[in-house]
């Protein structure tokens, strides 16, 4: 599928925390063109290596250039040849301290968290962008990480406001509960977000994709499989295949998917599960291995957007990434107030 294609005077966005380019997706599809990209794991620089290749590989292309370096190094450095005043600054700060599985192991607001808000604050100080937005989970709200960040935009004269969403109620076919920070250097941002939109299903994100991979059940699925099975009647299903202890995740064809997260498509250890979901024709009795194409798409990921091919890879990419079709649908309503 070919890309979008950019006017030469497209305004330009800047992406910190930027994993495999969610927002730079959403910002191409709005007709914004990134200028920089900014993400690293220090615990996890193979990782961070395959995700910049990733990046490069889709938006390379539109001029922008992508930096394998903390948040924090390019503060130390002022960053260096990052776009000043850009039209939209970006940011996803680290956010495993705050996620409901942070919270059942009891992880606490690390200095590694503080660091990284005091760096994005920098950031907003040094490249003074017209808009800056902001997405992490919802435990982030009551952080002294996010205090920090409206602080600073607060001292920089900056209109703020911070929204709890659920992307499903935006076109993304997948529960999926973030808070959207949203400022603005000189107006109000009462009332920024998109318009709602009628809730989807994951099946439609099977449109044209062919099923050719089949799996056999593990005995978990079977039984999640039987206990929906006693209760209602469905044509097919999407049946997490890692469960840990528990029984599985099930979503039927008239449901939206779970939360995809990186931990769907890695183990604790790092190992990767390639085929994190199953696909359950409930007609034929058939499995297959549902395609990362439709995960991708699960995920609010155009079919131009090009995965890597490891599956474990590409499916960590979807995880960590902001829908892009909430992205764009966002800056579209942001240009509209330009």
């Amino acid at each position: 599928m070919n890309k979008p294609k950019l006017k030469e005077n497209a305004p330009i966005g800047v992406t910190l925390f930027s994993g495999g380019g969610g927002i730079e997706t959403g910002l191409v599809e709005a007709g914004i063109r990134p200028g920089a990209s900014v993400d690293c794991d220090p615990m996890d620089e193979y990782f961070s290596r395959q995700i910049q290749f990733c990046r490069d590989r889709n938006f390379e292309r539109y001029g922008n250039r992508s930096y394998l370096a903390t948040v924090e190094e390019m503060a130390e450095r002022n960053f260096p040849d990052i776009p000043r005043e850009p039209f939209i600054l970006h940011a996803s700060p680290v956010c495993s301290s705050f996620s409901n599985l942070g919270n059942f192991r009891g992880i606490k607001e690390r200095p590694l968290d503080i660091s990284a808000a005091i760096a994005t604050s920098q950031a907003i100080s040094v490249l003074k962008p017209q808009w800056f937005t902001l997405e992490n989970v919802t435990g982030y709200q009551g952080s002294d990480s996010l205090l920090g960040i409206t602080q600073t935009l607060t001292e920089q004269k900056y209109y703020c406001k911070i929204y709890s969403i659920d992307f499903a109620d935006y076109g993304i076919p997948q529960n999926r509960k973030r808070i959207i920070l949203v400022a603005h250097r000189s107006r109000s941002v009462e009332d920024i977000l998109p318009p709602k939109s009628p809730v989807k299903s994951w099946a439609f994100c099977l449109e044209g994709l062919p099923l050719t991979e089949p799996e056999n059940l593990t005995d978990k699925q079977l039984k999640a499989l039987m206990i929906n099975s006693l209760k209602r009647r469905f044509e097919s299903a999407i049946i997490q295949r890692a469960g840990g202890g528990k029984i599985p995740t099930l979503r039927t064809d008239t449901e939206t998917c779970w939360t995809i997260t990186k931990s769907v498509f890695k183990d604790q250890k790092g190992s990767g599960r390639g085929g994190a979901i199953t696909y359950w024709d409930n007609t034929t009795r058939q499995a297959f291995r549902l395609p990362m194409r439709a995960i991708a798409r699960i995920c609010g990921f155009p079919d131009w957007y090009e995965l890597p091919e490891i599956p474990s890879l590409a499916g960590s990419i979807l995880g960590l990434s902001v829908p892009p079709l909430f992205a764009q649908q966002l800056f579209q309503q942001i240009l509209k107030v330009r």
